[in-house]
């Protein structure tokens, strides 16, 4: 741990006008999109990294390379407690940033750094529904998150709402912690690419969770009812794979790496997000920086902020295939013209979410923090 001025518990030569040097990231499984927004961070703001992240999945096999210009990243699985807390005290981080709060070591880490005067900020994805789980954890929070956390980093409103029951909110509360590599798929042009072979794209694991029986019964529906039907581009790996073989008019894709992942969204015509649960869903947002239409079922906490409804695409109701069915048919029988419009509104909508105002989002209320202790 570096030094610190013992009048202030500051990092020696501590100043609240500047920006964080050190940042510790406590993560889950590292994401092609987080390591936008972190890589973002150390360019642009000159700050050095240390991450430690769960190890990629098999529903995500990510590439080690995507991440190899990180200052230090190390495996959570080789870090006890005691190494987790000596790692990130031996880097003295003027700021700590986790995933969550599930992991009952990175909150022993963070107790512990909070003691020494450190900020930390745990972001959160998860929309208030009343379970009893949350009830309790509402009230537990008091003593089992108000002395590990100073701040909330929520996705959006819906996640707003639950960090205020938790007691985060005003200025302990920051919204927008989740933003897609907004450049990669946004593109050098920002014009909207005319159709060559409209095709409905979905991209994401294949679970139950993101819907795809739904998908798959709700496109089977669409081919069946109109003379010339879309095909359907499924990106993706996962348990409910076999549901796309041998499937008239679908494609299976399998697993694109982060870098490729851009060129197969700007080919598409429409974007599908039929999720069941979707606490929030990043991937909407790097359909609409693609300029996509958007079809996104009501449980996706994205598309409150990315879909409205007729200008840009439509929201559906979660589980319903028949519903589905229908908007598919309403977005392949529009014009072209009125598609890239709805393209260029969602194109617009995406700008919400950068790693450019990631980055300053974390900058700057690491400022406000130290100015107002």
């Amino acid at each position: 741990m570096r030094d610190r001025d013992p009048s202030t518990n500051k990092p020696a030569g501590s100043d609240s006008s500047r920006g964080p040097r050190r940042v510790a990231v406590l993560f889950s499984r590292l994401s092609g999109y987080m390591a936008a927004c972190l890589r973002r961070l150390k360019e642009r703001h000159d700050v050095q990294l240390l991450v430690v992240r769960y190890r990629p999945s098999a529903d995500a096999p990510f590439e080690d390379s995507y991440f190899n210009w990180i200052d230090q990243l190390q495996d959570r699985e080789d870090l006890g407690r005691d190494g987790l807390d000596r790692t990130v005290s031996e880097f003295g981080p003027d700021i700590v940033f986790m995933s969550g709060w599930l992991d009952r070591d990175y909150l022993y880490v963070a107790r512990n750094m909070r003691r020494r005067g450190v900020p930390v900020v745990a972001g959160s994805d998860a929309q208030w529904s009343g379970s009893l789980r949350q009830q309790l954890g509402r009230l537990a929070a008091p003593w089992y998150l108000h002395r590990s956390i100073d701040v909330i980093w929520a996705a959006g409103e819906r996640q707003r709402v639950f960090a205020g029951k938790l007691g985060y909110d005003g200025p302990a509360c920051w919204t927008g912690v989740y933003a897609c590599d907004w450049d990669s798929f946004a593109g050098d042009d920002e014009d909207i690419r005319p159709e060559n072979d409209p095709h409905f794209l979905f991209a994401g694991r294949y679970v139950p969770a993101k819907g795809l029986d739904v998908l798959v019964e709700a496109y089977a529906k669409y081919r069946s009812g109109v003379d010339d039907p879309w095909p359907l581009m499924c990106v993706g790996t996962g348990e409910q794979g076999s549901l796309l073989h041998g499937r008239d008019g679908i494609e299976d894709l399998g697993f694109v790496q982060p870098d490729k992942l851009p060129g197969v969204m700007r080919r598409a015509a429409a974007f599908v997000l039929p999720s069941r649960k979707e606490a929030w869903g990043v991937v909407l947002q790097e359909a609409a920086a693609s300029g996509l239409p958007l079809i996104c079922s009501d449980a996706c906490g994205a598309g409150v902020h990315l879909v409205r409804d007729g200008f840009n695409g439509f929201h559906v109701r979660t589980g319903d295939a028949d519903h589905l069915a229908e908007t598919l048919r309403q977005i392949a029988s529009a014009t072209e013209s009125e598609r890239t419009d709805m393209g260029r509104r969602s194109h617009t909508l995406s700008r919400q979410y950068t790693p450019d105002l990631w980055a300053e989002t974390l900058v700057s209320g690491y400022r406000n923090f130290r100015s107002n202790r």
